[in-house]
Order: structure tokens, then C-alpha cells, then sequence
């Protein structure tokens, strides 16, 4: 797939999706098209705290926000984006998807949800879940 397929298959994405394209690939195609990357490293995420701490760390979450899935859930609805495009690289997503599927299930669900959101105030893009894991519902 060109950088230019690549580039347009993302201005029709939206949600939250798997995909085995590597970083530097789908860095270069927000780049091309404008957007704002976000980088969820998951590297540093093994359970709920250390999601919710990263999150706080990359989406520039404010000082009040409580570390908890509301919380999360009601910060990332309510983020200024000033960008027509958005997207949310989660990669080594499937440690945490492993060992803490009842939470990465929560967390997933709250960047759909968030993904909506943005999606209904015009930002285009999504949330994607870079590399091999298991099912993503």
C-alpha cells in the first residue's frame, strides 16, 4: 500500500482498530494528511493505573483529573482538538489486553467512545491498536 492509500484509507477511518502497519508507517500518514498524532506507549502500560497515567501524560489531561475511568471518560470527550484529524497509536497494546483483559476491554470501550465524540464535532481519525494481539471486540 502506498503512502498515499494509506493516507486516504485513515481520512475514512474511524473507531478503534487493530493493524499490523508499523509506527513510523502510520506517523508518516497523519503527517501527510495534517492530523495529530497521539502515542500511547504501551511499553509502560500493565494494568488500569499505569493507562490511566499514560493517558494523563499524552493527551495532556488537566491537573483535576482523577485517575479513573469517569474521569477519563468525561477528559477525553471534552479535549480542544484544533485539528481536522486525530489519530491514537496504541502500541504493545497486547500485554495489558492479556493480563487485564476486563480492563483493557474498559479502556478500549472509552476511546470508541471517545473517538465518537470527536468524530461528531468534526475531527476525523480514531484509536489504533498497532501490532499483533488477541481479539479486539
Amino acid at each position: 500500500m502506498s503512502a498515499k492509500s494509506r493516507s486516504t484509507a485513515l481520512r475514512k477511518f474511524s473507531g478503534v482498530a487493530r493493524t499490523d502497519l508499523s509506527v513510523d508507517v502510520i506517523e508518516q500518514a497523519v503527517d501527510r494528511l495534517g492530523w495529530r498524532l497521539i502515542v500511547v506507549d504501551g511499553a509502560a502500560v500493565v494494568d488500569k493505573d499505569s493507562f490511566l497515567e499514560q493517558c494523563a501524560e499524552v493527551f495532556g489531561l488537566p491537573e483535576w483529573f482523577g485517575l479513573n475511568w469517569d474521569a477519563l471518560e468525561e477528559c477525553l470527550g471534552e479535549l480542544e482538538l484544533d485539528t481536522p484529524g486525530l489519530v491514537v497509536l496504541w502500541s504493545s497494546w497486547s500485554e495489558m489486553a492479556i493480563a487485564e483483559s476486563d480492563d483493557f476491554a474498559i479502556a478500549v470501550e472509552i476511546l470508541r467512545s471517545a473517538a465518537q465524540v470527536w468524530s461528531d464535532d468534526g475531527v476525523k481519525g480514531g484509536v489504533l491498536l498497532v501490532g499483533a494481539g488477541p481479539q479486539v471486540g
